[in-house]
């Protein structure tokens, strides 16, 4: 069975995804507060432990903590340092790099361009996931979607199913996609006697 490695802040962290994912093994690395950086500190790890899917969403934290506070470029170099370790470092594992999702109106302008720089990340085994149509309104989180727990980025419940909606059948897609290529290069191996 497929492993699904998911990485990022509060929001993946906020989502039991293992019991929505039934046609894969599903760890969950999301750390509430975590930046760009502490996914970079994580790197090594990611790339010891071999998932043949990794989906990945950050970003949201370099522009929400006042003690970061980065400009769109900034936070978009990270991810793209991000993405180049980790297709270059997780030979044959499947990349989902989520946009960062719509929050505070106050931030969408640097949001909106850091996703631009995440969406030219165009490589063979990369799938970007355009979250901004699915959680939007207008310039913000859609109000439908968002918890009331005084922040303007956490998703309730109907926030994540509406993630889930958008998520799911890619993520079904791709594994489908894996375990074919492992099956025929299990079927294609010669032995000679």
């Amino acid at each position: 069975m497929a492993k699904i490695l998911f990485l990022g802040d509060s929001i993946t962290h906020g989502n039991d995804w293992a019991s929505k994912i039934d046609f894969a093994q599903v760890e969950n690395w999301a750390v509430p507060g975590y930046s760009t950086d502490d996914v970079l500190e994580q790197l090594p790890h990611i790339a010891a432990a071999k998932h043949e899917v990794i989906s990945l969403m950050i970003g949201s934290n370099d522009f929400g903590n006042p003690a970061l506070n980065r400009s769109s470029e900034e936070t978009g170099l990270n991810i793209l340092k991000i993405l180049e370790n980790l297709h270059a470092n997780n030979q044959g594992s499947q990349i989902l790099i989520h946009s960062i999702p719509p929050r505070g109106s106050n931030f969408s302008e640097r949001i909106r361009k850091t996703n631009e720089q995440i969406r030219s990340f165009k490589r063979e085994r990369v799938t970007y996931i355009d979250l901004w149509p699915t959680l939007a309104h207008d310039d913000a989180l859609n109000a439908e979607f968002l918890l009331q727990d005084g922040f303007d980025v956490h998703l309730n419940r109907d926030g994540y199913e509406a993630w889930e909606d958008t998520l799911l059948p890619v993520l079904r897609k791709v594994v489908r996609s894996e375990e074919h290529t492992s099956e025929l290069q299990s079927q294609s191996t010669i032995s000679y006697a």
